[in-house]
């Protein structure tokens, strides 16, 4: 009896572990993660960007004209999860910003031309960033391409504005909000490259935005690549809760067993001993594998169990007996005929490719729902081992 409580003591404090490690096979917005380290999932983003004013008369300046080149930009983040990130950018630069100029000569006829001015900026962003790939798709660290769009608040501050004439300080701030899209591209573990594009609005009144006594917000597009370097730890560990039915169920069967226990120990410490006939049968190796509902793969935290029976295999001869089972209240007889029938196969490929137990000493069998060992439905989510 005593054997049998200690037995189903470890079953219970294995089961109640916080959480059984798996590979996620759903997308990851539907998975749950391991909690990390805050000095986890860290990176450092390094690029520059071609930038180009949009809003006012820079409309009607050539194309080229328009586009500045040089814009480093330099970002730290971090990913909350493998879908969300926030990340704080730093970016600064000039622009290219054109007003318009009306020259009236003598005879009346009046020019209109549009003087380039060059704008010195700098601005900080915080980003939230939504990798849509994994949200939808299955984790994988590995995965070569995320689609990740985003959104940002921040501000731009302009320090001055050269123009054809002469420079003028502007010493101006504004409150500033962008929207982008990046492509990421996995280049190895630690490096990624990524090509950017976004949006950023604010209200700095640039010469292009102010003429004929009308304003209107300034609007600067950009496109840009960039190297990021992914800090310490990288991955996300998907994870499954336990079942706590299961859990519940052990905890129940302890008490019960404790009950007896005290019971037994009212009775007289000298009892004539009882010897039981002998009755031959297969020897029980090990403990049973427990499974999680609907599933035939071992949970890290059984891993014991079938590690138990290799070191038997390994020290005997007998052939060693699994025999797969499933609870009768979930599933079809058909189906969970056939569930038995992989937990069974599970485990014999564990024995067989992790601890190098030969085939030819396995023996299997399946029972579906047709048999259940225990009166508790979702104790018959196993495995038995015996040995003959």
């Amino acid at each position: 009896m005593k054997t049998k409580t200690i037995t189903l003591a470890l079953a219970a404090l294995t089961a109640t572990s916080a959480i059984n490690a798996q590979e996620a096979t759903q997308p990851a917005h539907k998975t749950t993660f391991a909690k990390d380290k805050a000095s986890a999932h860290w990176f450092l983003e390094i690029g520059d960007a071609a930038t180009i004013s949009l809003a006012g008369v820079n409309r009607n300046a050539a194309f080229g004209d328009r586009v500045s080149f040089l814009n480093p930009n330099l970002a730290l983040g971090r990913w909350i999860s493998p879908s969300f990130g926030m990340r704080l950018q730093l970016q600064g630069g000039k622009l290219y910003d054109f007003s318009r100029q009306l020259t009236v000569f003598p005879s009346g006829s009046p020019i209109v031309a549009y003087p380039r001015n060059e704008v010195s900026y700098g601005w900080a962003h915080l980003d939230f960033l939504w990798d849509v790939t994994n949200y939808f798709m299955p984790y994988r660290e590995n995965r070569v391409f995320h689609f990740i769009p985003f959104l940002g608040i921040g501000g731009a501050y302009v320090p001055e504005v050269k123009t054809p004439v002469g420079t003028v300080e502007r010493k101006k701030f504004s409150p500033t909000v962008d929207a982008g899209l990046q492509l990421k591209f996995r280049l190895s573990r630690v490096v990624d490259f990524n090509i950017e594009g976004k949006l950023t609005a604010a209200d700095l009144k640039l010469p292009a935005t102010a003429y004929d006594g009308e304003r209107s917000g300034d609007f600067v597009g950009q496109v840009g690549a960039s190297l990021t370097f992914h800090l310490g730890k990288k991955e996300f560990e998907p994870i499954t809760p336990n079942d706590p039915a299961l859990i519940a169920s052990l905890n129940d069967e302890i008490n019960r067993l404790r009950a007896e226990n005290a019971e037994l120990s009212k009775r007289p410490e000298r009892c004539p001993d009882i010897v039981a006939p002998v009755v031959a049968a297969p020897k029980v190796v090990g403990n049973v594998i427990y499974f999680r509902i609907n599933s035939a793969t071992i949970d890290r935290n059984q891993v014991i169990n079938v590690y138990n029976i290799a070191e038997y295999a390994k020290n005997n001869t007998e052939t060693i007996t699994l025999v797969g089972y499933a609870d009768r209240e979930t599933g079809t007889p058909d189906y969970n005929m056939s569930l038995s029938k992989r937990r069974a196969e599970a485990v014999a490929d564990m024995l067989v490719n992790k601890f190098g137990i030969s085939r030819d000493r396995l023996k299997l069998d399946w029972k579906g729902d047709t048999v259940q060992p225990y009166g508790e439905n979702v104790w018959n989510r196993i495995v038995l081992m015996s040995a003959e």
